[in-house]
């Protein structure tokens, strides 16, 4: 009876249902393509039912498999609830805590602060995960996220650390060889290195793509950091954190940004988990550490 209830096959379906396709789970899991193949036959064979369409574009849910998901996910987020839930009552200040953020933060702001934790609770350690993407907590993907936004979701309870004041800034090679723009109105005939996909959507860059036009643009990256590294090559005028740009002697802050277009950095974490010691801990250092800041 337990072998043909295992969980894990439906953890296995989970994921493909999730993903659409054999290789994004696999990958997920950590697995080959061939043992996720396996085991949603196995699936299908158990429950004499089946769960995907199997389709050149990817695997598609088939009715029987919509229901099989509505209910799967309502246990596993029932498992992740027990997890959160008991680890809500751990009051040791040890043991490790996982902290999820952006490239920038992570890279240039963060790392300061968790050595001065560390100094104050040497037995926690610091896990610290770099990710663009919105880490989902109610999976225990992490115990807090300090992420760049200023929405958050309704589901999460943090605190509000410090504004990000986006800054146009460029190389001392840049500036020595086309000179530094006094204003906005004088940044038609530079070039500019600008942020992609996912953070193309920050206000600050809507506001300067209304100053600029394609043929101005010579370079993208889907990441802050990115940007940093081309800026460096002189390419071009790029937009960056004023906490990235301090941390560079060679990069040059030509002009700012209007001051309503700043973003938030954030601290967050899940409602079962915000009486677990260590992250309460945490929690307390950085609104004590970050009080009054400005980056």
């Amino acid at each position: 009876m337990q072998k043909d209830n295992d969980w894990n096959d439906y953890l296995y379906f989970l994921r493909v249902a999730e993903g659409g396709s054999l290789k994004k789970a696999a990958s997920i899991l950590g697995v080959n393509n061939s043992t996720v193949f396996r085991r949603i036959n196995s699936l299908e064979d158990k429950l004499g039912a089946r769960l995907f369409e199997r389709l050149k574009t990817g695997y598609l849910l088939t009715e029987a498999g919509k229901e099989v998901l509505q209910r799967i996910q309502l246990v596993e987020e029932h498992m992740y609830s027990v997890q959160r839930i008991v680890k809500g009552k751990d009051e040791n200040l040890r043991g490790s805590l996982k902290i999820s953020t952006t490239d920038t933060i992570g890279f240039y702001w963060l790392p300061p602060y968790i050595r001065r934790f560390k100094e104050q609770y040497p037995e926690i350690l610091i896990d610290l995960i770099i990710n663009n993407q919105f880490t989902d907590l109610s999976q225990r993907e992490a115990d807090i996220v300090i992420p760049a936004k200023n929405r958050q979701p309704d589901y999460m309870v943090g605190r509000k650390l410090a504004p990000i004041v986006f800054k146009l800034c460029a190389s001392k090679e840049y500036v020595g060889k086309y000179g530094q723009p006094e204003g906005i109105e004088e940044i038609s005939t530079h070039h500019f290195v600008l942020p992609d996909g996912y953070i193309a959507g920050i206000p600050s860059h809507k506001w300067l793509r209304n100053y600029i036009g394609n043929n101005q643009v010579v370079a993208c990256s889907d990441k802050l950091t990115g940007l940093h590294r081309l800026a460096q090559q002189g390419l071009g005028i790029t937009l960056l954190p004023e906490h990235v740009i301090q941390t560079d002697p060679d990069l040059v802050i030509l002009m700012g940004v209007p001051e309503h277009l700043s973003q938030e950095i954030w601290m967050l974490t899940h409602p079962d988990l915000r009486q677990v010691a260590r992250v309460k801990a945490f929690f307390q250092f950085m609104g004590e550490a970050t009080r009054g800041l400005r980056v």
